[in-house]
């Protein structure tokens, strides 16, 4: 895509009356996927760690997430690391085909880790947190939705009835993982 289209697909982004209230968007190139929901990029200010706005998707390192995913799910450690590694794959093919992409977040909002929260869009304008939960690879954020419906629950309820990703390669540990109800 040239640079006029892709100019003429992040305008409206950039002066949308719906935006968040602080926020900034940018162009971000080589980027690089730390977890399935886990971004570094580099940003003006020096190199910045993104959490995806919304989602959650399995650890794939041993951290504190890591160990209570485990306890809370029942899961060991290598089916656990497996959803993991499979979500980080799947992100990283999403941003690896040389697209552009565009950062939209606030620099002073922050999740419990320290990562600058946003959300990475493609030169179409599509949420990668979005393609995370339609493909199955990440679900809503439990706390993203307290009481409301969040528009990504159609998303993952799709992607759990047709069984992609996650929901179809392992969906037993899939459920557990998300703590969904499993039948089949």
């Amino acid at each position: 895509m040239n640079a006029k289209l892709f100019m003429l697909g992040i305008l409206p982004m950039l002066f949308s009356s719906t935006g968040w209230c602080g926020e900034l968007t940018i162009p971000v190139e080589n980027i690089l996927v730390e977890d399935g929901d886990t971004l570094v990029v580099e940003l003006p200010d020096g190199r910045q760690r993104v959490q995806l706005i919304d989602i959650d998707a399995p650890e794939d390192s041993d951290n504190a997430k890591f160990k209570v995913d485990m306890r809370r799910t029942g899961l060991d450690y290598d089916t656990l690391y497996s959803l993991g590694a499979m979500a980080t794959q799947h992100l990283g093919g999403l941003i690896d085909g040389g697209e552009r992409f565009i950062l939209r977040y606030e620099p002073e909002r922050r999740d419990r880790y320290g990562r600058l929260i946003g959300d990475l869009m493609d030169e179409d304008g599509v949420s990668m947190s979005e393609r995370m939960v339609a493909n199955g690879y990440a679900i809503v954020m439990p706390r993203a939705a307290a009481g409301s419906a969040h528009p990504y629950h159609a998303l993952q309820r799709n992607a759990q009835k047709e069984m992609q990703g996650l929901w179809g390669l392992l969906p037993r540990q899939a459920h557990l993982w998300a703590g969904a109800s499993f039948s089949r």
